[in-house]
């Protein structure tokens, strides 16, 4: 790395609800506050840049209501904070294959689905909490993934269990599509599933990434394979580069 500065990224506080309440402090437990205690407004981010970025910005992004009857699964989300970094330009939508780091509170997040969608959303809850306790993804067929999108994982590799300073999560190498086709550069991203150790933050981050003489339309199995054989230091931009930048997020009451 070049150069390291620590950005400091506020929020401005809001009337609304739907968002977190500052993971550090202790007085209220994290199965005590309900959603509407809960305001993203008044927490800090921090995290250090590196040569991955020139500056970043925090956007507050309001929540949307949950449609069953519309696609994708689970699709409402709650009012949570987007880092973007640079002039980047992304959609309204999530898309995986932008980089950016999303915030999330759990408890307003739970609090939109019903049914089926809450079985889910509760599982993956438990499945990243279980993948953070035995830093292990044995027995879990597709790995925890906020915001749902209208696909499946078509894999997983480059898995690393990393901290970062109040919690804990999993960053790997991914693809999500409709339909199994070949891999190419321009299909796969770096993502990071994580929690905070009181578990009132869903910290998601998306990097696409670039893989070294990856061969153009190689079957998906071939392809998959040497994604998965690869260092990482032969991805741009290096994983290392992006694990550092996780391993730095900080989440703080504002003050």
């Amino acid at each position: 790395m070049i150069s390291k500065q620590v950005f400091s990224l506020s929020v401005a506080v809001s009337a609304l609800i739907l968002a977190a309440k500052p993971c550090a402090s202790e007085s209220i437990a994290g199965n005590q506050a309900s959603p509407q205690q809960i305001d993203v407004a008044n927490i800090t981010v921090e995290l250090v840049s590196t040569s991955l970025a020139k500056s970043k910005k925090v956007e507050t992004i309001a929540g949307t209501t949950n449609n069953p009857d519309e696609p994708p699964f689970m699709n409402g989300e709650p009012k949570h904070l987007r880092i973007v970094f640079d002039n980047d330009k992304l959609p309204d939508f999530t898309d995986y294959l932008h980089r950016q780091v999303l915030i999330y509170p759990v408890a307003p997040y739970a609090s939109l689905f019903h049914g089926k969608e809450k079985t889910s959303f509760d599982k993956l809850m438990s499945e990243l909490t279980q993948i953070n306790k035995t830093k292990s993804t044995k027995g879990i067929k597709e790995l925890p993934m906020l915001p749902s999108a209208e696909a499946y994982e078509a894999f997983h590799n480059q898995v690393k269990y990393l901290n970062f300073k109040q919690g804990s999560g999993v960053a790997f190498l991914s693809c999500y599509r409709q339909e199994d086709a070949p891999i190419n550069n321009g299909d796969f991203f770096y993502t990071y599933q994580g929690l905070t150790s009181d578990g009132k933050y869903y910290i998601s981050a998306f990097f696409p990434v670039q893989a070294s003489k990856l061969k153009k339309n190689l079957p998906s199995k071939q392809g998959v394979d040497y994604l998965g054989k690869l260092q990482p230091a032969e991805f741009t931009p290096k994983l290392n580069q992006i694990d550092e930048l996780l391993s730095s997020i900080s989440i703080q009451p504002k003050k």
